[in-house]
């Protein structure tokens, strides 16, 4: 009722690969300690020098030279692009022609109306009226 399952763990690299070389690794990290611990200084000063040397070369030998400019994008491209910023514009000036009346709604339902309230309705629909003149420029092309 009760048995012990057994599975062999699938291949991996890593462990494969230590298998078969981890000896040789082993021995190399054992180098490198005796090396490390015998010749610290040594190690550090190669260190310092190697960046050093690498950042002598970024800033002489490995420099980048002037690009030349990258080519324009075909007219097709800026046409979608507009296209797409039309639809962004009319669904802003959308949300604002809403925003406006709603405004409107809610002084019209008032029972006594002020001068502020007319001020405010003659303003809306000032900015309605712009908001129509511009969606209607027609493109000059």
């Amino acid at each position: 009722m009760y048995r012990k399952t057994h599975f062999k763990p699938r291949p991996d690299l890593y462990r494969e690969i230590g298998k078969e070389f981890g000896a040789y690794f082993s021995r190399l990290g054992d180098l490198w300690k005796r090396i490390s611990a015998r010749y610290p200084r040594q190690i550090f000063i190669l260190m310092l020098a190697s960046i050093l040397f690498s950042g002598v070369l970024a800033f002489t030998v490995m420099r980048v030279k002037d690009t030349a400019p990258l080519p324009s994008l075909s007219g097709t491209g800026t046409n979608v692009t507009q296209g797409f910023g039309q639809i962004i514009g009319a669904g802003q000036a959308l949300q604002k022609v809403l925003d406006l009346q709603n405004q409107i709604n809610t002084v019209l339902h008032k029972d006594s109306l002020t001068a502020a309230d007319s001020l405010l309705v003659k303003n809306a629909i000032r900015q309605l009226e712009i908001i129509h003149h511009k969606l209607n420029v027609k493109p000059t092309q």
